[in-house]
């Protein structure tokens, strides 16, 4: 019942919006009345101007006219029949000019009937398209086919073609077969339409700040998720990788983080769903636009939820006429874009010795030859073992089209990518529908739906208290085997727990089983009525529902198993559902009048969220048949069960005033008022206000006098203030909760107890209540400038934002005489501050060839301004007992903390020199057991003689001072050239691995540069000797991360008029993505997170998965 009524729905459904010129309707009844009496009423009723001259008006026929309901076109025409001069639309003006006589032989005129079809450059028809003869009156529009004809028409006149949003176009009349007139599209900035909250404009009237960004912007680009879409495109929008794993997601800062715990993420709004749970579920071909909302004129209008920013992302619809398709095929191979400089097999040998010399060892290796020469000089290359090129591959088939009455887009996407590292990879089937469907010229209905399965296998190659893929094969010894001589796996390694047994990563990569399934849906459904002229009702209900499954499989016949003779198997598998239920119901008052114009727009929204999981895990397993789908099979005291369950709600009020004075002057006011259930219950509602304004000083009469060469085209002043919020915590942390624990953990005791001769389980409270939570608020300013010259071919764009935010959600620690450990409080404040600049234009622009190229610069400076009581906030732990990432008061969020490195004890002298200072006046320091000659020493900064955290300070920030993207299109007749540059400048990275495998560790392989370490024979080096390890984060660790990549680049060529009656296009490319990379960053790749998508900490590499080089060819076909 169900699906034939959402068929009923569907088959009913309109994607079109008319796109006829003029497109306002007029009522108008006059006898015998003089024209400029008309030319009012049609003013009041359109909102557009009429620019005339006293002289040439009088000369004006008085007219009879009635209509009712008529567009503007149809009113125009009527008035302007056999009136002496003719009317030419300029925006909204419609300027009268002199019908200037044509000299002609009369007897030799000829009238003839012309017919034709209007498109755009790809084929497509414009419905709507005005044909008019140039001089004359009259004329025609063309039909949902693009198709047009028009009488009587002198075979010598010219026809004058124009359609909104494209370029007005002069074209001879021909007798010959039906005239095909293809128009360009008006690239002029200011006529382009954003999208807003709950709303669109043309940027010429948009107050806020907007960033936004097009499917010709990124088509046929190799990529695998939408969010990956945005990284360097955007002035103010810093996005980073929190890894290269197929699938993998990423951060994205807008204008900086805010916040020091809470999400610092955007609000994603999918065609009208607030929703992001992931962004694996759609289809970058899908994608028409996506708009960014950075200030908060913009974004106030999503209230709690808009303080970081907001991503307004909009797919692709159907166009009334006929049907398009397209077929879109991408096969490439990925690799890994850069290894490691690390010790070869001699090198290590030569460490390892030295390394148990110093610790009173017996010497792993007395003959490094020996092992040379079963090994090789270089010896095992662990990276090469479990990585390799790895094949990409996507294939989108789309279609759309449909009638005045109905429109619609289809499409399916099918992803397959392979990862550079065994056993990883991810898989996408998605689909999508788009239908509108137009009952009259009051009500039309729309229908989006979206509906993915994917999988990502994960991979698990860990081992050891190493994590990540690089700490657990970059730090194999090179003196190891992958494979024994019989074809099995070695497991034997020398260095492990000073000689032992153990998986390698190829063995982890080859039985074990590490992936997630999720299958989602997603869809929203919206009925606008329009009962009066300019005012328009619209309700919508959508939601989303997410099922995953993550399992993981470990074998039971790993060859340390083997050895250890334990082989049993471990599995674990976590399910869980999330939903969504949003409903949004607005009302939209558009109205000009005179010089003036309104728009006004009210309206409230609900909507619910709600998880629920179930996890089990288990270990025992004997076999390896039904692996992770037979938990019963494990003994009962090795199996775990987990369960989950939360939701939350939300009731907004919303409302914006957009005015403007004669396209001049515009002020826009916007506010929201909104009810969460995150927080407690005498602080669930929040106000959250704004005013914009701009001045189009390029409109005035003064501005135009000045400028009568017409050099600027444009010339705007943006000013914008007000207040969003953040509500990104956890359910429930306002309330007292319950817990239970059958065994104790770091976070709870153990809560079972004996009862009646059996165990019980009992509850403990699990958090204590804070009765005054509340919403984080950022109070932002935002002054802006848009200035367009040489007929649009220049464009500048500028913006300075300040943010302030307060009333910070932290969770701090509190006495332990509470019985808890920490609470969620409100306290502190950040700001963050910066400018943003674009330049985009088209630097040659012939018939045959055009350069386009565009420019984004974007600063941000943070930091936090109040703490409360606190100082000095640990945030993190690296893994390896060294805290690098602090808040602290007039400092960036998530600073990089550390001790200045000040070389090695070159000699025991030097030690006892600075030991024999007294206390207070001593300047180096080492950690109490590190007082020998070769190892690390540091700064002491306040010459306590004790090296702590006192010692650490302010060493660098994760994010980038200055960051942005440069882009170049090249177009020659058919053949075209683009590549886009992405660089950031003045962020600093942890390389934790050099806590290892640059401190002397015997643990692990070492990098080759200590090859070149402290020892005796070498008195003077600063490269820490064996057995250095302090886990002390210092400059030495600390690198710059500052990067310059060629993110994309692509050359495609497009076949003419080959098989024409099959194929409408074919377009052939080579393209390619992280081509290559300029850095002085010691790791594999600068931009990963081995923290992932951490509010705070977006900088730290701890053996990240890098990205990958992709190079790739396609072929687009369109039929």
């Amino acid at each position: 019942m169900k699906i034939n009524l959402l068929v009923l729905f569907m088959a009913g459904v309109l994607c079109q919006v008319s796109a006829a010129t003029y497109g306002q309707k007029i009522t108008l009844s006059k006898q015998n009345a003089r024209l400029v009496s008309i030319f009012k009423e049609i003013q009041n009723q359109s909102g557009y101007d009429f620019v005339y001259s006293n002289r040439l008006i009088k000369l004006a026929h008085q007219v009879t006219i009635h209509v009712k309901e008529a567009t503007l076109q149809e009113v125009l025409e009527t008035c302007f029949n056999n009136q002496p001069f003719f009317y030419t639309v300029t925006d909204k003006t419609i300027v009268i000019r002199e019908r200037k006589p044509v000299k002609t032989d009369s007897a030799n005129m000829r009238f003839i009937d012309i017919s034709g079809r209007i498109t755009d450059a790809k084929g497509n028809p414009l419905e709507g398209a005005t044909i008019s003869i140039k001089g004359l009156s009259g004329g025609a529009v063309a039909d949902a086919d693009g198709k047009f004809t028009v009488h009587n028409v002198n075979a010598t006149s010219i026809l004058v073609v124009s359609f909104t949003g494209f370029k007005t176009k002069e074209v001879r009349v021909s007798e010959a077969a039906p005239m095909v007139i293809t128009l360009e599209e008006d690239q002029d900035p200011m006529s382009q339409v954003v999208i807003v909250g709950y709303g669109s404009v043309q940027r010429k009237d948009l107050t806020g700040a907007v960033s936004r960004l097009t499917s010709k912007d990124i088509d046929n680009t190799p990529i695998a998720r939408v969010d990956q879409m945005l990284q360097g495109r955007m002035a103010g929008v810093d996005v980073k990788s929190t890894n290269g794993a197929p699938g993998a997601g990423t951060t994205i800062r807008i204008r900086g983080a805010r916040s020091i715990s809470a999400n610092n993420e955007p609000l994603y709004v999918v065609d009208g769903i607030i929703d992001a749970t992931n962004m694996n579920t759609l289809s970058p071909d899908d994608i028409e636009s996506i708009d960014v909302l950075k200030d908060a004129s913009a974004a106030a209008i999503y209230g709690s939820r808009g303080a970081n920013g907001v991503v307004i992302i909009t797919t692709k619809k159907g166009k009334a006429g006929a049907d398009n398709s397209n077929f879109n095929v991408i096969a490439g191979v990925q690799s890994l874009p850069r290894t490691l400089d690390l010790m070869n097999a001699r090198q290590f040998a030569e460490f390892i010795n030295d390394s148990r010399k110093d610790n009173g060892k017996p010497l792993l290796y007395p003959n490094v030859d020996s092992i040379i020469a079963l090994v090789g000089e270089d010896g095992t290359n662990w990276t090469k073992s479990v990585t390799g090129p790895a094949t990409y591959q996507s294939y989108n088939l789309s279609t759309s089209g449909g009638s005045k009455k109905l429109t619609y887009f289809l499409s399916g996407n099918v992803i397959n990518q392979d990862g550079i590292i065994k056993n990883t990879g991810f898989k996408k089937y998605q689909t999508r529908i788009n239908l509108n469907k137009t009952w009259s010229d009051k009500l039309n209905m729309g229908l989006v739906l979206n509906a993915s399965h994917h999988r990502q296998d994960i991979g698990n190659i860990n081992y050891g208290s190493n994590s990540g893929w690089i700490g657990s094969m970059i730090t194999m010894p090179p003196t190891m085997k992958v494979y024994k001589d019989d074809g099995s796996f070695e497991s034997w390694n020398p260095i492990y727990n000073s000689g032992g047994n153990m998986d390698s990563p190829p063995v982890y990569a080859a039985l074990t089983e590490n992936y997630d399934v999720v299958n989602a849906i997603q869809g929203n459904m919206f009925l606008e009525l329009q009962p009066l002229k300019g005012l328009k009702i619209k309700s919508s209900i959508g939601g989303s529902l997410y099922s995953n499954r993550l399992n993981y499989y470990q074998a039971s016949n790993t060859p340390a198993k083997i050895a250890s003779k334990t082989t049993t198997a471990n599995a674990s598998s976590t399910m869980g559902n999330r939903t969504l239920v949003q409903n949004e119901n607005t009302a939209t008052y558009d109205h000009a009048f005179g010089l003036h114009h309104i728009n006004v727009m009210g309206g409230f929204t609900t909507e619910l969220r709600r998880y629920t999981g179930i996890g089990i895990s288990v270990t025992g397993l004997t076999d390896d048949i039904m692996r992770y789908d037979n938990f019963a099979a494990a003994p009962a005291d090795k199996r775990t069960t987990t369960s989950s369950y939360d939701d939350n709600t939300r009731l907004s009020y919303l409302g914006r005033a957009n005015y403007d004075y004669a396209g001049k002057y515009y002020l826009t006011f916007t506010s929201r008022y909104d009810g969460s259930s995150n927080f407690a219950s005498n602080h669930k509602w929040g106000f959250f206000p704004s005013v914009g304004a701009k001045w189009r000083l390029s409109q005035e009469n003064f501005f135009q006098d000045f400028n009568k060469k017409g050099i600027i085209d444009n010339l705007d002043f943006r000013f914008s203030y007000g207040r969003s919020g953040n509500q990104g915590i956890d359910n429930y942390q306002s309330l007292s909760s319950l817990v239970t624990s059958p065994v104790a953990n770091s976070s709870y005791p153990n809560t079972s107890y004996v009862f009646g001769g059996t165990q019980q389980l009992g509850y403990i409270q699990g958090l204590l209540a804070n009765n005054n939570l509340t919403w984080e608020t950022s109070d932002q300013m935002d002054i802006g400038a848009d200035v367009e010259l040489f007929k649009g071919r220049l464009v500048l764009d500028a913006n300075y934002y300040h943010t302030r935010t307060k009333d910070l959600l932290l969770s701090v620690q509190i006495p332990t005489q509470t019985g808890f450990a920490s609470r969620l409080i409100n306290i502190g404040k950040t700001e963050s501050k910066g400018f943003e600049f674009l330049v985009s234009g088209d630097i040659i622009r012939s018939k045959n060839f055009t350069w386009n190229s565009t420019l984004t610069l974007s600063t941000n400076q943070q930091k936090v301004l109040d703490l409360g009581p606190l100082v000095k906030v640990s945030i993190d732990n690296n893994g390896y007992g060294a805290n690098t990432n602090y808040l602290d008061v007039g400092l960036p969020i998530g600073a990089n903390y550390g001790a200045d490195y000040k070389g090695t004890w070159h000699s025991q002298a030097e030690i006892d020199a600075e030991l024999a200072r007294p206390k207070g006046e001593r300047t180096l320091v080492s950690t109490s057991s590190l007082y020998k000659p070769g190892k690390p020493k540091y700064a002491d900064r306040n010459g306590d003689g004790l090296l702590n955290v006192d010692d650490y300070h302010f060493l660098g920030t994760v994010n980038p001072k200055v960051y942005g993207g440069l882009g170049n299109r090249f177009t020659y007749k058919n053949l075209s050239l683009e590549f886009f540059l992405q660089y950031n400048w003045g962020n600093t990275m942890f390389n934790d691995i050099e806590f290892f495998m640059g401190s002397g560790s015997e643990l692990t392989n070492q990098f080759a540069y200590m090859a070149n370490r402290w020892t005796p024979d070498n008195p003077t080096s600063d490269i820490p000797g064996v057995n250095s390890r302090d886990n002390v984060p210092s400059t030495r660790e600390l690198h710059d991360a500052s990067l310059l990549r060629l993110k994309s680049l692509q050359l495609s060529y497009s076949f003419k008029n080959v098989l024409p009656k099959v194929f409408k296009k074919i377009d052939v490319y080579f393209t390619g993505t992280n081509i290559f990379l300029l850095t002085k960053y010691n790791g594999f790749d600068p931009e990963v997170n081995k923290e992932g998508t951490n509010s705070t900490i977006r900088a730290k590499d701890d053996g990240t998965y890098p990205n990958a080089r992709t190079l790739a060819v396609g072929v687009n076909l369109g039929f």
